[in-house]
């Protein structure tokens, strides 16, 4: 999608999670490309981005009834939507599964699952009136691996695969679903309070074939990918995005 003005072909997506590093960079890309782009996510400012055709929504995504009525003020801006990216996630409680509370694990792993569950039932109504729509799901590559003190990031990032592969079955032909599953990526999330990483960064590069950790364009931009009419023939897929660390 970038380099081409989709202005003239009304194209609108959505993205829920647009204040994480990851979502910041798409949508200035999707802005770039003449898109209007709506964002959603928890915090109350939208930071970075300053667009006529940019829209920025306070939701919080694990509360159906907010995102109803999101999907609602959506429908205000656009009477359909084109993309659909699913960004959120995050972890706070770095515990074995034995040591982690009920209430800890259901936190995490409803900001990264029951996030995506809710933002696709609220908005599916507006992504079916849009020819060959698309929906792109993030999981994680840590799905794919056991991780130590990850249990209930982990677990979601996997069920947001399943959940993405039941929908491509349920939503075919009319919408594409896919996910990605990044490995470490250079945003907030790999960056402890003190500034310091969550893991030996230099060790993680080492083992990558490609010798770094991403940089967000380089997920966001195989979004803009999955998003596109040159993946019209892919759905139902976990796209990996790692560097080579993990080759299936």
């Amino acid at each position: 999608m970038i380099g081409i003005n989709y202005k003239a072909q009304n194209i609108s997506v959505v993205v829920v999670g647009a204040n994480s590093g990851i979502g910041q960079t798409l949508c200035k890309q999707l802005l770039e490309s003449k898109a209007t782009v709506i964002g959603i996510d928890i915090q109350y400012e939208c930071t970075g981005l300053d667009d006529e055709n940019y829209t920025y929504f306070q939701v919080n995504p694990l509360i159906e009834s907010e995102m109803i009525s999101a999907a609602k003020a959506v429908e205000k801006i656009t009477s359909s939507i084109y993309g659909l990216v699913n960004l959120s996630g995050t972890i706070d409680n770095f515990k074995s599964i034995e040591e982690t509370t009920s209430e800890a694990w259901s936190k995490t792993y409803d900001i990264s699952f029951k996030s995506c569950f809710n933002s696709v039932k609220s908005l599916l109504p507006l992504l079916r009136k849009s020819k060959n729509a698309a929906i792109v799901n993030m999981s994680s590559g840590l799905a794919f691996g056991g991780q130590k003190k990850y249990g209930a990031y982990t677990t979601a990032k996997n069920a947001i695969i399943s959940f993405s592969r039941t929908l491509a079955t349920e939503l075919a032909p009319a919408i594409r679903v896919n996910a990605l599953a990044p490995g470490a990526v250079d945003t907030s999330f790999i960056y402890q309070e003190d500034g310091s990483t969550r893991f030996d960064k230099k060790s993680y590069e080492n083992i990558v074939p490609l010798g770094s950790i991403a940089k967000p364009e380089e997920i966001s931009n195989v979004i803009l990918f999955l998003l596109s009419q040159g993946a019209s023939h892919i759905t139902g897929q976990c796209i990996h995005v790692n560097g080579g660390a993990l080759m299936t």
